[in-house]
């Protein structure tokens, strides 16, 4: 239901006494007649017929002024009247409509010479079998005779007492309900799939932010079906006379509270605007609870006032909350902001079109708020996208510092293990060759003791770049400790990985340190283990092997050590 309709409830539509204009069809195919209406509030006990009749012909009356007649919240109820004069020679068959579904009682007597034709009684408070018509509102078709006919309609109702009552021929009023039809599917159709994709998402991601936006837009979609009486040819069920009042109402509420609790998740007012963090929360509790209250003792216009509240700080909460971030300097906010004041824009025009103020009430003024709300949700979803991107952005990030050594920029031991394990799973598959070099900085630690460990990570970096430009483009690397290095040959046998290592000495042998403004000439230890025709020790390689494959090169890079330094030996 409209956000605003609570103000609309404090606006009275009237113009100076004026005659009813008389509706002639069928120069009149399709309109609202409210400016073709006379009226009177029933203040004095519930009126019949024939003394609302004597009351129209002694006056005074008041005429509509706009499409829509609104008269407040739980008033009085109201008689109306307008006269059909059929010009042509044969009946015209009309649609009569009260486009409101929240309307309790509708009764509409049909006069032609002062007889009653016919009598039609509907409303919200009647079963949907038993309402005049199969349709979303208080409905009734008839053939108008060539003469003047007199209708006279009276309303009773708790909710609001907005009267856009439509006069369409039948051919123009099922036209109508088509048009209206494939633009509520688009509306609907593009809010429910954003609503089950980011659902979807949530269950993957774990992200309140997702699943409450889902919700949000599931319960507006929920309540927009309900407040335009399109929900209730569904459920037809007959629970009381205010069954659909208490619905409308209570549907409010899920996509009020939901959508509050996406806006403060999505947007973190928590960190920095802790008191409008519990003005939210506290809205969101206590406003729900008040309504209860008022339906555990069967106070319908204490909840629906509640209900209109709700709505009113929905908007308010949703722009301050917007303001605060964009002051706050959180990540999407502008869009936040222009997203949520589009939507209170619209759904102010559908609210003012309604009541007949400033805005003129047709098709698509009523529907602004769901045309709002689609524009909002495609905005929102725009924010939640480029969030959901910039998570995944972090997540690689994460994973690539978490398997990244930070100062040589090189695979860490994890790295090295991850990128390993399926290589190494093709190989015991392919039965092809496979072997490791371990490479150890010969006298790192004089470097440290001598120029300090600042001029020792340089010396570092300088390796670490000139083992990955030795390497070929198959080949992982990886620091695997301190000064110690390795490189993981698939595809290749113990033999072309000595040929391998043997690139990599001399690449380290050759390293230039001038721009660190010491003279420094550096050698390293490898120690190389592999397989050959696919066996390692006249075995088939395992995926244990390698772990075997790594001890036997560190045992070859000791006896490196011990045999003379900078030299490259292999593993027995």
């Amino acid at each position: 239901m409209a956000l605003l309709c609570f103000l609309m409830g404090c606006c009275l539509l009237v113009s100076p006494l004026t005659r009813a204009d008389t509706i002639n069809i069928p120069a009149f195919a399709q309109g609202s007649v409210g400016t073709h209406t006379q009226y009177f509030r029933e203040r004095d006990g519930v009126l019949v017929l024939s003394e609302a009749q004597q009351r129209f012909a002694a006056g005074p009356l008041t005429t509509g002024s706009s499409n829509s007649i609104s008269l407040g919240i739980s008033v009085d109820p109201v008689w109306m009247t307008f006269t059909v004069s059929n010009t042509a020679q044969f009946a015209k068959a009309y649609r009569l409509s009260v486009e409101t579904p929240w309307i309790d009682y509708i009764d509409t007597w049909l006069i032609q010479d002062g007889i009653v034709k016919k009598r039609i009684t509907g409303g919200d408070a009647y079963a949907f079998d038993k309402r005049p018509m199969a349709y979303r509102y208080y409905a009734f078709e008839y053939a108008y005779p060539p003469g003047l006919t007199q209708v006279i309609m009276r309303v009773e109702t708790k909710g609001p007492m907005a009267l856009p009552v439509q006069f369409n021929s039948v051919n123009h009023a099922i036209a109508r309900d088509i048009n209206s039809g494939y633009q509520y599917g688009a509306l609907y159709g593009i809010m429910v799939a954003l609503a089950l994709y980011n659902l979807v998402l949530y269950f993957f991601v774990r992200r309140r932010e997702y699943g409450l936006y889902g919700l949000y837009l599931l319960g507006f979609v929920i309540n927009s079906l309900s407040y335009t009486g399109q929900l209730h040819t569904i459920i037809t069920y007959d629970f009381g006379a205010y069954f659909q009042d208490w619905l409308d109402i209570f549907l409010m509420i899920t996509y009020s509270v939901a959508g509050l609790h996406f806006a403060r998740t999505l947007l973190q007012t928590k960190d920095y605007a802790p008191v409008l963090d519990k003005i939210v929360l506290r809205t969101t509790l206590y406003i729900p609870l008040g309504m209860l209250a008022g339906f555990a003792f069967n106070h319908l216009f204490f909840s629906m006032v509640l209900a209109f509240l709700l709505n009113t700080c929905f908007v308010v909460l949703f722009i301050a909350m917007g303001v605060k971030a964009l002051q706050a300097k959180k990540p999407f906010a502008l869009i936040f902001i222009l997203s949520s004041v589009t939507a209170a824009i619209c759904i102010a025009v559908s609210t003012l079109a309604v009541a007949g103020i400033l805005v003129p009430y047709n098709d698509y003024t009523f529907k602004a708020i769901e045309v709002g709300m689609t524009f909002e949700a495609i905005l929102l979803a725009s924010i939640l996208g480029s969030q959901f991107r910039v998570a995944q952005v972090d997540k690689i990030m994460a994973q690539k510092y978490a398997c990244t050594d930070p100062l040589t920029q090189l695979n860490n031991r994890r790295g090295f293990q991850e990128l390993t394990s399926p290589i190494v799973e093709r190989i015991i598959n392919t039965k092809a060759d496979v072997s490791v070099v371990l490479i150890d900085i010969d006298l790192f630690k004089n470097i440290n003791d001598v120029y300090g460990h600042q001029v020792g990570d340089e010396v570092l970096k300088k390796v670490a770049a000139a083992i990955k430009l030795a390497c070929r483009k198959q080949d992982v690397c990886a620091r695997w400790g301190g000064e110690e290095f390795i490189v993981f040959l698939p595809n290749s046998s113990q033999s072309v990985a000595v040929e391998q290592a043997e690139k990599v000495r001399r690449a380290i042998e050759v390293t230039h340190f001038s721009d660190l403004n010491i003279a420094l000439s550096l050698t390293a230890s490898l120690g190389v283990a592999g397989t050959h025709k696919a066996k390692f020790q006249q075995q088939e390689i395992q995926a244990n092997s390698i772990e075997a494959l790594i001890n036997h090169a560190d045992k070859a890079l000791y006896d490196a050590k011990q045999s003379g330094k900078n030299r490259v030996i292999v593993a027995n």
